[in-house]
């Protein structure tokens, strides 16, 4: 027997001690955000007080991306390009060759955090605690939420959902969510740290938190009345600001605003902690055309999301016990099967 994805609309949610280790420093002067880019295997740095956009490969070379003339915060990709908040104004550079191909003014204060849904942008307006929602597109934007009822800080859309998760600055920061369509209220969770700054999921569908009082990365389940908070122990973080999760190397990107370092930490997807991962389940054939198997098989009935390589949600559903699953429906490239109640993945390559 075999199951046929059915497809969905596609959903992104969308940078660093590597395996406890590597960070580079003395290139960045006031990283804000990280954002992963999974095409170019690279991640883009912005940095608030050179007001540069900087560019780090995978051999934790630094350059600089583009130079953009006043302090950019929040990073987003959309397609091929990368949008920056800067001050009130949206701009979005081609991630080829770092031209300037959008700038919006949003007549915000300052925008800060900035998230994408694959179609829109979602911007938090900081001081002004507003969410304001871009159409890249037409070059138009709206007022999506008048009133946050906090401040503001870091934006993340739930994958597969209509929600957007915000994370609020300020004593007992909150975690709400906003309807992406109109803007209502849907949910909150309140947490004892201080100051919340980034917010991201990581592979195991969890959301993680940089907060900066205790400087730490926490995690918990979106969803329940009462979650459990979890310290990741990721060690030397100064300050966290906007994070990012990098679905293709699977680490925590995390820039440190008050050290000028970056930190990759990466996570083990079948635990949650970091360490090295391991994929206790395997696909096959891998590489396929379409149709897979899973080694050993699956004894009952589990659920899964698949993922692309930008970490955007492609198809979601329950895989039948001893089943297979044909990836047919779905572009050629890399993907993550994610088994949440198993706590695993493995990554496919479609041709």
């Amino acid at each position: 027997m075999f199951q046929t994805l059915a497809r969905i609309g596609v959903r992104c949610s969308v940078v660093l001690p590597l395996a406890l280790g590597l960070a580079a420093q003395a290139q960045y002067n006031g990283p804000e955000s990280v954002e992963y880019d999974p095409v170019g295997d690279r991640y883009f740095v912005s940095n608030t007080q050179s007001q540069t956009i900087k560019v780090r490969a995978q051999d934790a070379t630094v350059s600089t991306f583009v130079q953009v003339g006043a302090a950019p915060y929040g990073l987003e990709i959309l397609a091929d390009t990368l949008y920056a908040c800067v001050g009130g104004r949206v701009k979005g550079y081609a991630l080829a060759d770092a031209a300037l191909v959008f700038d919006l003014d949003l007549g915000a204060t300052f925008l800060n955090g900035i998230t994408t849904d694959g179609t829109y942008l979602y911007c938090t307006d900081f001081s002004a605690g507003r969410i304001l929602k871009v159409d890249p597109t037409s070059a138009t934007f709206e007022l999506l939420v008048p009133n946050t009822q906090g401040t503001p800080n870091g934006i993340v859309h739930r994958p597969g959902t209509e929600e957007l998760l915000v994370a609020y600055w300020g004593a007992n920061a909150a975690v709400r969510s906003f309807d992406r369509t109109t803007g209502a209220t849907i949910g909150q969770v309140n947490t004892s740290l201080t100051n919340i700054d980034g917010i991201t999921f990581d592979c195991l569908g969890r959301v993680l938190v940089a907060s900066w009082s205790p400087d730490r990365i926490t995690a918990f389940d979106w969803g329940i009345i009462s979650p459990v908070f979890i310290d990741l122990m990721v060690p030397g973080l100064n300050n966290p600001a906007d994070i990012d999760f990098d679905q293709v190397h699977g680490r925590v990107c995390i820039p440190n605003s008050g050290s000028n370092t970056v930190l990759l930490a990466e996570v083990d997807c079948s635990t949650g902690l970091f360490g090295i991962r391991t994929y206790v389940t395997r696909v096959l054939p891998n590489p396929t055309t379409g149709l897979v198997r899973f080694d050993p098989p699956m004894e009952h009935p589990e659920p899964y999301m698949v993922l692309d390589a930008r970490g955007c949600l492609q198809a979601t559903g329950t895989l039948r016990a001893h089943a297979t699953m044909d990836l047919a429906p779905l572009p050629d490239g890399l993907y993550t099967i994610v088994f949440s109640r198993r706590a695993q993945q493995v990554r496919v390559v479609k041709e």
